[in-house]
């Protein structure tokens, strides 16, 4: 139990490492190959898809070549006429990586909880002996995500009745940007809440309760906002600016050949991976934030053997 006494200074040095810390090349992986498997169920049948509709056309070198927008439109027309297999074979993926996301956690909350650079065998240990906990607290999760879902929806109705009766355009747009900035920040405050929650368990080895955690949390944005925040934005936004050019330069390279293709999955997956990092730096510098709030001490955190 978190008690006031107990309260100390946060290490800003040692959230700073966090980043650093994440760096773990085993975990990274293991994080790009599990998050495959999704990947693998939604474009194998896609794949298979657009290969019969356009390997057989004699424009096919151009298109891969270069980008044709009456091409795109045909094909996405074709394939809506497939829609349902795809929207099954969507949503299995989506449901495989939901299912997958309590295992990732486990491996990074025992990761953090050894303070020290683990090995596959015991990151998959990790990963399932914290399945049960990750599962809860996800579910959990869904509380303030769908506080912010409600509280969106009531700042986007009442942004469409102001711009019912607004008379400038200009009025309208600021109304809308104050309105998606309201968004982005609900969505913040409740992703920040969830993450918190997670990182509890790297603080305190001894916790075991998930519904605790979720408390916990929501105790460390109330009663550390500045650093809680501060600690989520900057990790957010850093590996996000990077993801991005990451993204961007995916975008930008042509697939043809083995060079052209191993650069193209190289750099996916590699966007993979920085958002695997973020994650887990996220919850590395959140850990040291809940430690602040806590007197819990910093054991070897590994599971017994299973």
């Amino acid at each position: 139990m978190i008690s006031k006494h107990a309260s100390r200074r946060v290490d800003f040095g040692a959230a700073a490492r966090a980043p650093l810390m994440a760096m773990q090349w085993r975990l990274l992986l293991l994080w790009i190959l599990f998050l495959l498997l999704p990947t693998a169920v939604v474009s194998m049948p896609l794949w298979r898809a657009l290969s019969g509709l356009l390997d057989h056309s004699v424009h096919a070198q151009a298109w891969a070549a270069q980008f044709s927008p009456l091409m795109f439109g045909d094909t996405m027309s074709a394939l809506s006429d497939s829609a349902g297999w795809f929207n099954g074979v969507a949503l299995l993926g989506l449901l495989l990586t939901v299912l997958l996301s309590p295992f990732l956690n486990g491996m990074v909350i025992g990761s953090g909880r050894a303070g020290r650079v683990l090995g596959f065998s015991h990151l998959l240990q990790c990963g399932i002996v914290e399945y049960g906990r990750m599962f809860r607290l996800m579910l959990w999760s869904i509380l303030p995500y769908a506080v912010a879902a409600a509280l969106i929806g009531v700042v986007f109705h009442a942004v469409d009745g102001i711009e019912s009766k607004a008379v400038l355009e200009s009025k309208v747009d600021n109304v809308s940007h104050i309105a998606i900035g309201v968004a982005v920040l609900l969505f913040v405050l409740a992703q920040a809440i969830v993450e918190s929650g997670r990182a509890a368990f790297i603080a305190d080895n001894g916790l075991r309760s998930a519904t605790r955690a979720f408390g916990r949390g929501f105790m460390q944005l109330l009663r550390r906002p500045f650093s809680t925040l501060l600690c989520y934005l900057l990790i957010s936004l850093v590996g996000y600016a990077i993801a991005l050019a990451l993204g961007v330069g995916r975008v930008h390279t042509t697939a043809i050949g083995v060079g052209g293709l191993v650069l193209a999955v190289l750099l996916a997956q590699l966007v993979v991976l920085v958002l695997g990092w973020v994650r887990v730096a996220r919850l590395f510098a959140l850990a040291e934030v809940a430690r602040s709030l806590s007197s819990s001490r910093r054991g070897s955190g590994l599971p017994p053997a299973l």
